[in-house]
Formats: structure tokens, C-alpha cells, sequence
């Protein structure tokens, strides 16, 4: 949930990435934010791929990427700015997807949420890409979440933002430990179960915390009818 913005595109020309590369950093630097280079070989044969652990997921291999990832604040996601060895804007998972077969090259977007950075570093990635495009990727395309690529509204991308914030925090506030419960013990299924049961007590207008009687097993969740 929340504002993103996704883009693609192919660089003009291969042989200007170390110029653009070095302007990104440039830019990262001025506005005192952090960047993050990645300089692969782009003569090696990528071969990455996602590999399970106890501790979740990790990309193993070469990913056959150049770039540089900013980051306006540790908090909100990075912007990518990775360029594969044919000059086309990918993520490290875009790339993993691709070498797997499960995503078609001209399929892939790489993507930045914004909602929980601010509408003035939303507007200034806009106007990052705005420039990469004029400059350095002419057919770069732009789906931006906010309308802002679209129309300079900077007022309905306020709006649509503070809107989000809101249903996240109704969310966050509906699903908290006072009104929820203690989960700790809880089995994923009787987690869902007593989710399901919240909603469709706020849908009557009869919101009260669950107590967690009968949910000694992990019985699937009832249908609304019951």
C-alpha cells in the first residue's frame, strides 16, 4: 500500500553511463543523501539468483549490473538507477526474474515507493527522471501513482498521500495490541482467523476486541455468512 512511482527505459548510448553514473553520485552528494554504486562487469554473463536461508533471501551471483541506488532517507526505499550490459534500467530482482524466465525483459519496471518519504522528495525523483530522460533515455517511460508525472499537481499529490497515511494508520490503529490482543502465541492461521473476525465485526458497526475463545485450532477462516 501506498504512492510508487515505475519506470523503464534503454540509454541513449552505453558509453555515456560513467558520465551519468558519475552525476547521480553528484546529485546524491549535493543533496546529502546516500548513494550506493554497483559496477559489475558487463562483459560476464549474468548469472544471479535468489537463494533461501534461515534468515530469508539473498541474491547470489553476478547480476551483469552498473549503476547507482540514492537514498533520501534510511527509513523510505532507495531509487535505483541500475543499467544491465544492453543499456535497459534494471533491478537486481528484475534481473534474478528475467535469468529465471519467469519475467519477460520488456515486461520489467524498476519501481521507488514514495509514501513514506515526503511529496517534495516524490516530486524531485519526477524530476530526476524528467532530466534522464531529456538527457540520457529518451523513450524512458513513467507511471507515477501520485499523477504528479502527469499533471505538476503537487497539491493532489499531497492529497492522495495524506489520504494513504491515513488508511495506514486506521489500519495500524485497528490491529494494535490494545484493541487486538496478544498474537504472541498465536498460530498464523488463528492470527488470520481473528483478523477476519475484526473486519467483519467493524463491517457491523460492532468493532470490540477480540477475547480469542475457540481458537484452540487452526480451523480456516468462516465465510461472511456464518
Amino acid at each position: 500500500m501506498g504512492v510508487s512511482i515505475h519506470y523503464r527505459g534503454l540509454l541513449n548510448d552505453a558509453t555515456q553511463f560513467p558520465v551519468l553514473s558519475d552525476e547521480l553520485a553528484d546529485i546524491a552528494d549535493t543533496m546529502g543523501w546516500q548513494s550506493t554504486r554497483l559496477e559489475d562487469d558487463w562483459g560476464e554473463p549474468a548469472n544471479a539468483r535468489l537463494v533461501g536461508s534461515r534468515n530469508g533471501a539473498r541474491i547470489d551471483g553476478h547480476l551483469g549490473l552498473k549503476g547507482v541506488q540514492i537514498t533520501p532517507r534510511p527509513e523510505g526505499e532507495s531509487l535505483s538507477l541500475f543499467f544491465d550490459r544492453e543499456g535497459a534500467l534494471r533491478s537486481p530482482m528484475n534481473m534474478v526474474l528475467i535469468l529465471e524466465g519467469t519475467l519477460k525483459p520488456e515486461h520489467a519496471w524498476v519501481s521507488v515507493k514514495t509514501q513514506f518519504l515526503s511529496p517534495e522528495i516524490h516530486v524531485w525523483i519526477i524530476g530526476l527522471l524528467k532530466y534522464l530522460k531529456k538527457r540520457y533515455i529518451y523513450d524512458l517511460e513513467v507511471s507515477d501513482e501520485g499523477m504528479y508525472w502527469e499533471t505538476g499537481d503537487i497539491d493532489g499529490l499531497r492529497e492522495k498521500m495524506d489520504l494513504i497515511d491515513a488508511k495506514i494508520e486506521c489500519i495500524s490503529n485497528e490491529l494494535s495490541v490494545s484493541r487486538f490482543g496478544d498474537v504472541t502465541s498465536l498460530s498464523a492461521a488463528q492470527i488470520a482467523l481473528r483478523i477476519e473476525r475484526l473486519l467483519l465485526d467493524n463491517k457491523d458497526g460492532n468493532a470490540e476486541q477480540i477475547d480469542g475463545e475457540g481458537l484452540g485450532s487452526a480451523d480456516a477462516p468462516p465465510s461472511p455468512s456464518s
